[in-house]
């Protein structure tokens, strides 16, 4: 009982306490907190909701461009490279697959430029990637740094008459992804000589490979060999791993860590399957091929010559649409077949132009179907020599560019034929290619995810 009278005043007791704190110290802070703009906390933000410009981000170098690249990367950031050594549009496939597994490794690409190899004389010097490409336009999609190697290390600009021959030649061991079963590495020559590399290579372990039980498979899983090479608990010691091939000069470094190097990702893959840049959900063209346009520049000479092609006299932002074709002959000639065993070279199997024509004619129709719109104009390219051949495309009411005439050598230098031609295809609303051609190919991505056009491809060995 006493304890129940000494409870009463106590609990009022507390209740006018309660009330004066409030009063006193609690609403004159919450009163003033209507002065205040409330944010979410940084916890409770959806990633829509996250804006980070590319100026926002620290710099991925230390500064201007120097003799030696270990001078001017960060130790904070990690980073990834590659070489390539074949024709144009496989070294563009390569590229960009290596500054796909960048992302996914979370290393900074460095892009190198486009070195001669197959197709391009070495008299051709090197081309930049970003005097092609619009490399700022990724930068911003991505969110994250692009480099290209002149910023990072003095190298011989495009006009130099001696790209090759770089000051300072570094030495750095890099991964070859050659076939397991292959013994030496098919060093890219023009490419690191530019550079200033001296390259030794260890073989990327067995795990990586497309399906990891074939040791003569060419291709690499992104998701297995970014395993080995992340950053943080990578699934690779590269120390423990025996040297494939020393450098020219001698010393047989382990793959470097800093900057992860291969002498090509051309030939990788998702897992999903192998040469899957031929499908349109490939996820090195869906995140980083397909947000590289070309500069404002490339865009206006292709403009250019389209107008030239077609004799077009009026603005050149009302470009009459057309369809590109594009007839890879010349080396494919190995897709014939010999007309008997004694035979050094396959016979003449190439289709004629009317295959090409029924196609042309079948993308005609799809885009009368679908939106009303009549395309009469064609333009072709083609590595064929033959004047008879090109008589031929004039027969049908065809276009092409005559780079000879155009004096696009002379003028622009040995690497801008093709780079035109690829600038030209990216215009068209369709896109009738060669099977196999990875210049139709990558051609033919661009048309679909670009322009919303149709495409179809041509096949030497069935003539359909």
């Amino acid at each position: 009982m006493a304890l129940g009278r000494i409870r009463k005043p106590f609990l009022g007791f507390l209740l006018l306490v309660t009330i004066l704190t409030y009063a006193g110290f609690v609403w004159p802070i919450l009163s003033s907190l209507k002065h205040l703009k409330i944010t979410p906390s940084p916890t409770s933000l959806t990633c829509a909701d996250v804006q980070v410009t590319t100026d926002e981000l620290p710099h991925p170098l230390l500064g201007s461009p120097t003799a030696r690249f270990r001078d001017n990367i960060r130790n904070d950031s990690w980073y990834i490279t590659s070489w390539a050594n074949s024709g144009y549009t496989n070294e563009f496939m390569g590229y960009i697959n290596m500054v796909y597994l960048g992302t996914i490794t979370n290393r900074i690409p460095i892009i190198p430029p486009f070195a001669p190899s197959q197709h391009i004389p070495g008299s051709a010097g090197i081309v930049p990637f970003g005097d092609i490409f619009d490399l700022d336009y990724l930068r911003k999609k991505l969110q994250t740094p692009v480099l290209e190697w002149r910023d990072v290390k003095q190298i011989p600009s495009r006009s130099s008459t001696g790209p090759y021959s770089t000051r300072e030649v570094e030495a750095i061991g890099c991964w070859t992804t050659a076939q397991e079963s292959q013994k030496t590495v098919m060093q890219p020559e023009t490419i690191v000589r530019h550079l200033g590399m001296d390259v030794s290579y260890t073989k990327i372990p067995l795990f990586t490979r497309f399906p990891s039980s074939d040791r003569d498979e060419i291709h690499v899983v992104f998701p297995q060999v970014a395993a080995a090479i992340y950053p943080e608990d990578p699934l690779v010691e590269p120390d423990k791993l025996k040297n494939l091939q020393k450098s020219p000069k001698g010393h047989q470094r382990t793959p470097d860590a800093h900057l992860s190097c291969f002498d090509s990702l051309y030939f990788a893959t998702s897992g999903a399957q192998a040469w899957e840049w031929q499908k349109s959900w490939s996820p090195a063209w869906k995140k980083i091929g397909r947000n590289l346009p070309y500069t404002q520049t490339l865009k206006q000479l292709g403009r250019d010559y389209i107008s030239r092609a077609f004799q077009f006299s009026g603005s050149l932002d009302d470009l009459p649409p057309f369809i590109a074709v594009h007839i890879r002959r010349g080396d494919f000639i190995w897709q014939c077949p010999l007309e008997d065993e004694s035979d050094e070279t396959p016979f003449n199997c190439f289709p004629p132009l009317s295959v090409y024509g029924k196609h042309v004619d079948v993308i005609k129709k799809k885009w009368l179907t679908k939106s009303n719109l009549t395309v009469s104009n064609v333009i072709v390219m083609s590595d064929e020599q033959s004047p008879a051949f090109w008589d031929d495309v004039k027969n049908h009411g065809w276009s092409f560019v005559n780079h000879t005439q155009e004096e696009t050598v002379e003028m622009l230098g040995e690497w801008f034929p093709p780079i035109i031609d690829t600038v030209i295809q990216s215009f068209a609303v369709g896109l009738v290619g060669t099977k196999d051609s990875t210049f139709s190919l990558v051609g033919e991505r661009r048309v679909k995810d670009w322009n919303g056009g149709f495409t179809n491809e041509v096949n030497i060995q069935t003539g359909q």
